[in-house]
């Protein structure tokens, strides 16, 4: 099973938890980590690399964040960085939103690439016009 990681900037990694274990209930091997305005790439991606080498459980780590270039997005670049060079499969996808994170925990069962696309697939289907 491809783990989850989902880093974004402070408070929304903890509602997006919140918004998945309503409709899902608890789920496993899914983390999300707050990121707050004082807190850069090089002081914080090594100790989340490590929180990801531990949560592999060999299939492979699926990274979450909200904005690409801003530090979540590039502290989950460095991070998967290292944990790469750690030897754990790891891919950084941005612009979570719900229907993305929900898509990826219902599909993780397959390879890692297969997670990341079927995520991309329900972060871009739940953005529509809706009236």
């Amino acid at each position: 099973m491809v783990s989850i990681f989902l880093i974004a900037h402070n408070p929304l990694a903890s509602a997006l938890k919140l918004v998945v274990e309503h409709v899902l209930g608890p789920v496993e091997s899914f983390t999300a980590i707050d990121i707050f305005p004082d807190q850069c790439a090089v002081d914080n991606a090594q100790s989340i690399s490590t929180l990801i080498a531990a949560a592999d459980l060999g299939e492979g780590v699926l990274v979450l964040t909200d904005l690409p270039g801003a530090s979540p997005s590039n502290i989950c670049i460095s991070a998967a960085e290292y944990s790469r060079a750690q030897g754990v499969p790891c891919i950084v996808l941005s612009g979570v939103n719900p229907g993305m994170l929900l898509r990826a925990i219902n599909y993780r069962q397959i390879a890692l690439d297969a997670v990341a696309s079927q995520a991309m697939i329900g972060g871009n289907q739940s953005m529509m016009r809706v009236d």
